[in-house]
């Protein structure tokens, strides 16, 4: 199947929600990229994942942040981000008329280089994939998610902490592990046992009448929802180290990303909470609804 985005045909897949896969590689249409690319070799890239409604880009300004924070950190090659910014918005457009929706930016160091040199890689490889949006992340927000204590510890590496980077081994394995336990999510811990973050989502404790998130200095993505909600105005966070006896203490908990939003969990391990103990992850939410930003 072929559909048109802004006058470039692009292929599409077909994806396991029943939908169809978008791709653009370096603003034209392709279904593959070469053996060379880094990203392929190495991971070394960056990703970011956004959602759409109606083809409004949420939260465009921080998920650029991000990207351009994590691509100077890796010494990547310039280039132009207004062009990258173009083909979000076009790709973003063709896809207006579904509410929710889901757009994935990658940027790998491109081709170059021999074994791990970076030297000769002088063009960046923009990746854009459209697929539809998972659907139970909305039933999620409303009923919340039972998630279980992984196994699988995060490495520590200050050099590449916060960053969201293709090198992403340790969920791969820790995706493994939830599946071995039937669950759909799962806390994870550094080698100190430091909560630090579930598979795919960042963690907020509510505990005393305070709302603590994990410090991310040696391990973990920082999030764009985990950004938006402790830069909000009205949401009080502290940022500090998190020990497994203070998760297993909190009042309430809760994940975030960018396209699950505000999760409450209502059962940790064998622990479950109440509607009322919840009630400060509703208050987020209903915080959160009343100032989202949109990018048009």
């Amino acid at each position: 199947m072929l559909i048109a985005v802004k006058g470039i045909i692009c292929h599409c897949f077909y994806t396991e929600w029943g939908g169809w896969l978008r791709m653009l590689i370096n603003g034209i249409e392709c279904n593959s990229i070469t053996t060379t690319d880094r990203g392929l070799a190495y991971g070394d890239g960056l990703f970011s994942t956004i959602k759409l409604e109606f083809g409004k880009v949420i939260d465009w300004s921080f998920h650029l942040q991000r990207l351009q924070h994590g691509t100077a950190r890796l010494f990547f090659p310039s280039f132009d981000w207004i062009v990258l910014q173009k083909e979000v918005f076009n790709a973003a457009e063709a896809v207006k008329h579904e509410a929710h929706y889901v757009l994935k930016v990658i940027l790998t160091r491109g081709s170059g280089g021999r074994g791990y040199s970076a030297e000769g890689c002088n063009q960046v490889t923009r990746i854009i994939q459209l697929s539809p949006f998972p659907a139970q992340y909305l039933q999620w927000q409303l009923d919340g998610i039972m998630v279980v204590q992984c196994d699988m510890q995060l490495s520590r590496n200050k050099q590449l902490a916060g960053l969201k980077s293709l090198a992403r081994l340790e969920q791969v394995l820790i995706k493994q592990e939830l599946s071995l336990k039937d669950a759909v999510e799962g806390i994870v811990c550094d080698e100190f046992d430091h909560v630090i973050e579930a598979c795919t989502a960042n963690i907020f404790i509510f505990i005393d009448g305070q709302w603590l998130t994990p410090k991310l200095d040696y391990s973990g993505v920082a999030g764009v929802m985990r950004r938006r909600i402790m830069e909000h105005d009205a949401i009080d966070v502290v940022e500090k180290e998190i020990t497994l006896d203070e998760l297993k203490r909190a009042q309430c908990l809760c994940l975030t990303n960018a396209l699950m939003g505000v999760v409450p969990v209502m059962q940790y391990e064998d622990k479950v909470y109440s509607a009322i103990q919840r009630q400060p992850i509703t208050d987020i939410q209903r915080m959160l609804k009343q100032g989202c930003e949109v990018n048009d």
